[in-house]
């Protein structure tokens, strides 16, 4: 492809994506010494937990213990310290796991990241997709589509916190994805009634005739009105790609607004409304890269430790079914690790990867995923992109022991080479 006469950007590391693994390997790489581009899809950054509303991001601590800090960690403390979360009680064992989760205000939260990013000298280019990539002995070209057209930003580096891996497949790395992948959900309030004065029975009657999904049944519309909150799980495939993901919304809002008029048909219903839906429906899993190592669910479950190990992730075994959840919990004192290898696409010389689509297997990544564990995956990622970039070297090639010097720099916490806490 000629990309000669269009616009053009250079920098040290480029990240594509500002989810919650991207806005922190973004400042990570900037800390580390690096010139950094960011590009967003959306308008705001924070992707899930911001766009989706999948606002109460944890683990950071486990077993009464601190596992996850850096800049990721200041992001929440800056919140709490402007009113947007309130800390919750840490204890070595909760009654369950999601009390430790932190509820964050979506404005707030979204100021403290562009402040962060601005601080940390990033050049932030919202409403941009990567669209082409063609890697070269000094680094990437990068072609964008941004509001104004096509442009091109020469790297040093990539980083994709894409969420699914779509800068590594457009690279031509290998992905790989499960044959039935976690449902999606739609963050959602529900108003409009008191529960008092709603006819269930007469809602219970009506149900079989409304020929609703066979995984919905008449008792869970009488909890989601009880919770005040469409809570489903909408099967999705190929959210990875946009008619993946138009699929999904279509099918979502198509759910809902069946819910929805049924809902007003019955006695204390007649004014049911949704008070609030996100911006888009939350997706779980998609791609996983083939990895230069890989995260298996034993490992992550029996707290595997690796000889190069950049974050410990404490969420349980989390599959998400059409109905239910399949849930494994690590042992007492035992927390999963991550390595860098499962950082870096097979074979890759310029990019590296954060957040959901690490390499692990179905199971791993069903606790991998959480925004906590993105968020210390994206530090990493940040740091190590930044060394390659100003040695000239392989993302694989950089030296660990320099890799955890540059991750203490910025305040993260470090594994232990051994199977406990510290």
């Amino acid at each position: 492809m000629n990309l000669s006469g269009m616009r053009t950007k250079s920098c040290d590391v480029v990240v594509c994506g500002g989810g919650t693994a991207g806005v922190f390997a973004g400042i990570s790489a900037a800390k580390s010494g690096a010139k950094v581009i960011l590009i967003e899809k959306n308008n705001i950054l924070g992707g899930t937990i911001t766009s989706a509303c999948v606002n109460f991001p944890g683990l950071f601590f486990a077993w009464g213990k601190q596992i996850i800090s850096g800049p990721g960690w200041e992001s929440i403390q800056r919140t709490i310290k402007l009113g947007g979360a309130v800390m919750p009680e840490i204890s070595f064992r909760p009654q369950r796991h999601w009390m430790e989760q932190i509820k964050l205000n979506p404005f707030v939260y979204t100021a403290v990241l562009f402040e962060m990013c601005s601080e940390n000298g990033i050049e932030l280019i919202t409403n941009a997709m990567p669209s082409y990539i063609t890697e070269h002995e000094e680094g990437v070209e990068l072609l964008v589509t941004d509001k104004s057209g096509l442009f091109v930003i020469n790297a040093k580096k990539l980083i994709d916190t894409t969420g699914d891996a779509n800068v590594v497949k457009m690279a031509g790395y290998s992905v790989e994805k499960s044959k039935i992948q976690q449902p999606a959900t739609l963050q959602n309030r529900i108003g409009g009634y008191n529960m008092a004065e709603v006819d269930i029975a007469a809602l219970k009657e009506g149900f079989e005739k409304e020929n609703f999904p066979s995984h919905i049944s008449a008792e869970m519309l009488v909890e989601f009105l009880q919770g005040r909150k469409i809570d489903l799980h909408i099967l999705c495939r190929n959210a990875d790609t946009s008619e993946g993901r138009t699929l999904l919304e279509m099918n979502t809002y198509s759910l809902l607004m069946k819910i929805y008029k049924y809902f007003r048909t019955i006695k204390g219903l007649e004014n049911f409304t949704f008070e609030f839906t996100a911006l888009e429906t939350g997706v779980r899993e998609s791609n996983r890269i083939v990895g230069e190592s890989i995260v298996t669910a034993e490992d992550y479950i029996e707290g595997k430790a690796y000889p190069d190990s950049v974050c410990y992730a404490f969420y349980p075994i989390d599959q998400h079914r059409a109905v239910g959840i399949k849930q494994q919990f690590h042992k007492e004192n035992t927390v999963g690790q991550v390595p860098y290898g499962a950082l870096i696409p097979h074979g890759s010389r310029h990019i590296i990867v954060a957040g959901r689509c690490i390499s692990s297997d179905t199971l791993a990544n069903s606790a991998l995923r959480v925004q906590a564990v993105c968020m210390a995956t994206g530090q990493a990622a940040g740091c190590g992109a930044a060394i390659a970039a100003q040695k000239n070297i392989g993302v694989y090639r950089v030296e660990f022991g320099e890799l955890k010097a540059a991750l203490k720099k910025i305040g993260a916490i470090i594994p232990c080479s051994e199977n406990k806490l510290f």
